[in-house]
């Protein structure tokens, strides 16, 4: 709709319009939709979207109904596959994430190494409505194997003599004379000459990478498109001893693979689809050879999956995308830029679509993840954006670090999100997949943090004498087997320390707030040993963590094992990533930056070859890695989340819908009326590791920015609180605002629209709008016609105030805030965070109207219901 609307003339009264207002932005929030049968929180599971494929009913099209490709039942392979079945959980509305695939009837794996019976999958590209070919597809990465068959891992292997047939009772040798039990592909290359490598000596074929949009064809391991470390591929999935299995597939955008292109807007305007591609491998060679079970000889699978035989047998499953780019045209709207967080990130990802959409590109919303200090200097600098996602009030950080605070920041705070910040794992070892949460207690994470086992150490090959007593790893920790018996003392790659990010944020110093609530913990940091005669590395104990909790993760270990080339620090030992987003896609793609090897090839900081490379990709039957992140990537890229456990292993707690609500359930108010979640103080069945995020929307702007911010925020507190994985839902990750909350967040709203159209020229006091110090309006660049001057009313907030909390939370002129994020003031009514109903009008709507009536009837109701016409905000 254009901005050029009619203006209303109101002739119901301003309670009718404020109503009617409420019904239209708040919206109904119910239950996740019947088909989603996951935990809102957790996440990554079946949804709306979930196809399940029977391997024996045939290759199916895009429509993911339609055989295109019958199996044959009379193939020697059909037996080995004929009853798997399997099931992907969502197929549309994808983005850079995981979907989770999980099989049955299939044969259980042949260990050790893989030997047999087990999936293979890849993404590919393919315009056509039967699928991909083999050359549209990214796999055959080296080094993501621990053992198997010659060509199992990658895009070759060996064409049968000329003519041969494959046959059970005398397979036929492969055209380079080599036995038939090392395998042979019959109907390689057949026509294709495409799988013949140039100047190739026809006695193997390579079935080459062809880039999307080009006719490239690239032969061999290497390509400048993927490798192992950005690869999704799935080399070896294992089936359990019941025939069933599971695993998380990372689904590529064409941001991350461009060779794929999965996403990307097309001329017709339409994202490019993909399918996943999964390849079952059995126990007989494509000529016919039957793997022997006794393992003798080679045992093992050798042919790549790219191969006809191969390739004919797999399923095949079409994914739609959404868009990986805005699709508004530059210039469209004046860009709103937004900064902050990264705990709200993939909700505000899924509503920057849905409103592009609704307000046909009227309204732009540009979005960049900011640590704290970065979110106050842009909120503080008229250049900058004009709203910061935060937990905290802004320029409390300075306070935080014993600085004094900024210039003042008037500015109106509006709830938007509820996510958890979590320790997510990826644990597959050689008894499978591992989906049961790993219990944690405070004191096994301060462990981790703190470099105390010998393996995160970078002289772990001669560890110092404090460190005697010490596990090389916490999962050789007596501590942590006893509380994860299926987990501990299995063999793994070295360090597994979790992975973590270099910044100073509140979200950390909560961590630490955990912690230290524990007296076991605390005693450990301060230098008692465990009962294990395990202690703290001395160079964290002068640290003095037992004393506060800091509000970052240190690498505090300074010695270097200078036994090697170039000395090794903590830092090459163990890198930081760069985010939460890179953390949990690298646990799930087990990719691994630390335990650095020395890598001749990699250039130095000094511009010279050789240097500290990644750890490497751990491989399936030995992978464990874990980092800190928050629910939202968590869900996102099906991560298992830790159980928070009481000092003895009991009173675990997980991230899930309950309990992250009954942790809102008990959040108080700081000093200027924000929610928080004091992790020390959340009672029994409540994970204490919750944030609840806050858009702050600078004051003296423009009218017609802050009517677009105010439309942001309704969508966001409205039709954004519906739970989904379409474009404009809540994603997983998210519990969807309380009552209590969503009217706060309307009530801000409400006030920033009431600011951007005054009517009465005079100024009016302003008030406190939520527990700190009385606002002014300050003046905003003058438009033409220039808008009348006035303040902006703000009711009173307390215990008499409709729902608890309705007011908007106003800072200024200076943030009043505490050192400690977590101190808080007690609420006179708790967030409830019952289950929403779709909520009929009243109390939230009556809320609101008892909040705004006062300051916002004299503005007439065309400017209010103006946020709502011209920006479309509507569930």
């Amino acid at each position: 709709m254009s901005r050029r609307v009619t203006w209303l003339r109101v002739t119901s009264g301003a309670a009718a319009l404020l109503a009617t207002i409420g019904l239209v932005a708040l919206g109904s929030v119910g239950p996740a939709r019947a088909a989603d049968t996951v935990d809102q929180i957790t996440g990554n599971g079946i949804t709306d979207s979930a196809v399940t494929v029977d391997w024996a009913t045939g290759i199916l099209g895009a429509d993911n109904k339609t055989v295109v490709q019958p199996r044959d039942p009379t193939n020697f392979m059909y037996p080995d596959f004929q009853n798997l079945k399997i099931t992907v959980g969502q197929t549309e509305s994808l983005v850079h994430q995981s979907v989770l695939v999980t099989w049955s009837g299939g044969k259980p794996t042949k260990q050790p190494g893989f030997s047999a019976d087990f999936l293979q999958l890849m993404e590919c590209y393919g315009d056509e409505d039967s699928g991909p070919q083999p050359e549209d597809c990214e796999y055959g990465s080296a080094g993501m194997i621990n053992s198997g068959g010659a060509f199992i891992a990658s895009r070759a292997g060996k064409p049968c003599v000329a003519g041969a047939v494959a046959n059970t009772t005398t397979p036929p040798i492969a055209a380079d004379g080599s036995v038939a039990s090392l395998g042979c592909d019959p109907k390689e290359p057949g026509s294709n000459s495409d799988h013949i490598p140039p100047q190739g000596d026809g006695l193997t074929y390579s079935v080459p990478f062809v880039p999307v949009g080009t006719t490239d064809k690239i032969y061999g391991t290497t390509t400048d498109f993927y490798d192992r470390f950005n690869t999704n591929e799935i080399q070896q999935a294992n089936t359990g001893p019941d025939g069933t299995g599971q695993a998380f597939f990372q689904t590529l955008t064409s941001t991350q693979a461009p060779g794929l292109g999965c996403g990307a807007v097309e001329s017709s305007g339409k994202p490019r689809s993909c399918w996943l591609v999964i390849v079952p491998r059995g126990e007989y060679e494509p000529n016919g050879w039957h793997l022997n079970s006794s393992l003798s000889g080679p045992g093992a699978m050798q042919e790549s999956p790219l191969g006809a035989s191969s390739w004919a047998q797999r399923i095949q499953i079409h994914l739609g995308y959404d868009p990986v780019a805005a699709t508004c045209p530059i210039g469209s709207a004046t860009p709103r830029g937004m900064v902050g967080t990264e705990l709200v990130s993939r909700a505000v990802f899924s509503w920057q679509f849905a409103i592009n959409d609704l307000d046909k590109c009227k309204s732009q919303f540009s979005y960049a993840s900011t640590p704290e200090p970065t979110n106050t200097t842009q909120l503080s600098s008229p250049g900058g954006a004009g709203l910061a996602f935060t937990t905290i009030p802004l320029g409390s950080e300075a306070v935080r670090a014993g600085n004094p605070p900024p210039d003042p920041i008037p500015a109106v705070y509006s709830p938007v999100s509820v996510s958890a910040v979590t320790f997510g794992f990826n644990i597959n070892m050689d008894n499978g997949f591992i989906s049961a949460p790993v219990k944690l207690t405070p004191r096994l994470v301060a462990k981790a943090l703190t470099q105390s086992y010998i393996n995160d150490l970078p002289n772990s090959a001669t560890p110092p004498d404090w460190a005697k007593n010490n596990p090389t790893e916490i999962n050789k920790d007596p501590e942590f087997v006893k509380l994860n018996p299926e987990v501990g003392n299995r063999a793994l790659g070295d360090p597994v320390a979790p992975l973590l990010t270099n910044d100073h944020s509140a979200v950390n110093q909560q961590i630490w707030a955990w912690i230290l609530h524990d007296p076991t913990a605390r005693d450990w940091l301060a230098g008692t040993p465990d009962e294990n005669g395990m202690q703290i590395n001395p160079e964290f104990k002068a640290l003095d963590l037992a004393s506060a909790p800091i509000d970052s993760f240190p690498r505090a270990a300074s010695s270097a094992d200078v036994g090697q080339i170039v000395p090794r620090t903590s830092e090459d030992l163990l890198p930081y990533v760069e985010n939460y987003d890179d953390a949990a896609s690298r646990v799930r793609a087990a990719n691994n930056p630390e335990g650095a090897a020395w890598d001749p090839n990699k250039i130095s900081p000094s511009g010279n070859l050789g240097w500290w490379g990644n750890g490497g990709i751990e491989t399936a039957g030995s992978t464990m890695m874990w980092a800190i992140s928050d629910s939202g990537n968590l869900a996102n890229y099906g991560l298992i989340p830790a159980d928070l456990c009481d000092a003895d292993g009991s009173h675990c707690v997980s991230p899930t819908s309950a309990s992250v609500a009954a942790a809102v359930n008990v959040a108080k108010r700081n000093s200027i009326g924000m929610y928080q979640v004091d992790p020390t103080a959340v009672g029994s069945g409540a994970y204490p590791l919750v944030d609840i995020t806050y858009a702050a929307v600078r004051l003296d702007q423009d009218p017609s920015a802050l009517m677009d911010y105010a439309g942001f925020i309704a969508y966001a507190a409205g039709a954004g609180q519906t739970p989904g994985v379409a474009p404009g839902q809540l994603p997983h990750g998210y519990l969807p605002l309380p009552d209590t909350l969503r009217a706060q967040a309307l009530a801000g709203a409400l006030a920033l629209v009431a600011l951007a159209n005054p009517t009465s020229p005079s100024p009016t006091p302003g008030h406190s709008g939520g527990g700190g110090a009385a606002t002014t309006t300050p003046s905003h660049p003058r438009t033409t016609p220039p808008p009348p001057r006035a303040n902006l009313p703000l009711p009173t907030t307390g215990a008499n105030a409709p729902n608890g909390g309705a007011a908007p939370v106003v800072a200024g002129p200076r943030p009043n805030v505490s050192a400690v994020a977590y101190t808080t003031e007690q609420a006179s009514v708790p967030p409830s965070t019952k289950p929403t109903p779709p909520v009929p009008v009243g109390p939230v709507r009556w809320a609101l109207l008892s909040v705004v009536a006062a300051g916002v009837a004299g503005a007439g109701g065309g400017p209010l219901l103006r946020v709502l016409a011209s920006r479309r905000i509507s569930p």
